[in-house]
C-alpha cells in the first residue's frame, strides 16, 4: 500500500494531477536547464515568476533565496522567471543581472519567458490569468516525469514553505535545525469534529504548535 499526502489549495482540484508542461530555458551566462531534467535527478522544484516592476518581486526574490539556502540544494531546485522590466518592457539579460546583483539572488533566472508563463497561466490558473509573483512548487514522480505533482500555485511564499518542509523535506528525513519539530496532536473532519484518519478523505490536522492544515490522503 503506497500513501502520498497532498495538500490542497482552492482552485487546484482541477490541475493539481494534470500533465505537467516541460520547458527548456538557457541562462543568460549560456546554462541550460529543464523542468524534466530536475524532475528525473528527483528533486522538487519551485518556480517564481516575477516583474521588476513589481515590489512584490523584490520581496519574492529574496524570500525565494532564503527558501533556498534553508534547505537541503541537492533536493530543491528554485528557478526565477523575470516577465517584465521597470517599464514593464520584456525585460533582458542587463535587467536580470542588475536584479541579482541588487537582490542577491543565486538561483538560475531566466528572460524571454513569455511562452513559459502563458503556458502555466492557461494550465494551472481557473481565470487564465494571475498576480506577480506567483510561485508553483511541485513534487517529482521520477518513473513519469509527466505525472510530477502540483503541491502549491500562488503567491505566499510562506505557505508554499511549510508544505516543502511537511511533506518532502521530512519526508526525505532532511530535518532542519532552525525549524520547530511538531506533531500531529488530532484530526478533525471538515465540520470541526475529532475523528480518525480516512483515507481518500479531506481532513483537517492539528499539530503540537497550534496550526492547522487541510489534508487529502489518497491510497494507491
Amino acid at each position: 500500500m503506497k500513501m502520498s499526502l497532498i495538500t490542497l489549495f482552492t482552485g487546484l482540484t482541477m490541475t493539481l494531477f494534470a500533465q505537467v508542461p516541460n520547458w527548456n530555458q538557457y541562462t543568460c551566462d549560456g546554462d541550460q536547464y529543464s523542468m524534466y531534467t530536475e524532475f528525473s535527478k528527483g528533486k522538487a522544484v519551485v518556480l517564481h515568476f516575477s516583474s521588476l516592476w513589481s515590489a512584490g518581486s523584490i520581496v519574492g526574490a529574496q524570500d525565494a533565496e532564503s527558501l533556498l539556502q534553508n534547505m537541503m540544494l541537492e533536493n530543491v531546485k528554485v528557478f526565477g522567471f523575470i516577465h517584465q522590466d521597470q517599464d514593464f518592457n520584456v525585460a533582458d539579460c542587463d535587467d536580470l543581472n542588475q536584479w541579482e546583483s541588487a537582490q542577491g539572488t543565486s538561483y538560475p533566472s531566466f528572460v524571454n519567458i513569455e511562452n513559459v508563463l502563458n503556458e502555466y497561466v492557461s494550465k494551472y490558473t481557473l481565470s487564465g490569468a494571475t498576480t506577480l509573483p506567483w510561485f508553483l512548487l511541485f513534487f517529482p514522480n521520477d518513473e513519469n516525469l509527466e505525472n510530477s505533482t502540483l503541491a502549491y500555485s500562488g503567491h505566499d511564499i510562506n505557505a508554499l514553505n511549510h508544505i516543502l518542509y511537511d511533506q518532502w523535506v521530512q519526508g526525505a528525513g532532511m530535518v532542519q535545525q532552525t525549524i520547530v519539530s511538531k506533531k500531529i496532536v488530532r484530526i478533525l473532519d471538515m465540520l470541526g469534529r475529532e475523528t480518525a484518519f480516512k483515507a481518500n478523505t479531506m481532513q483537517v490536522y492539528v499539530y503540537s504548535d497550534g496550526s492547522t492544515k487541510k489534508i487529502f490522503s489518497t491510497v494507491e
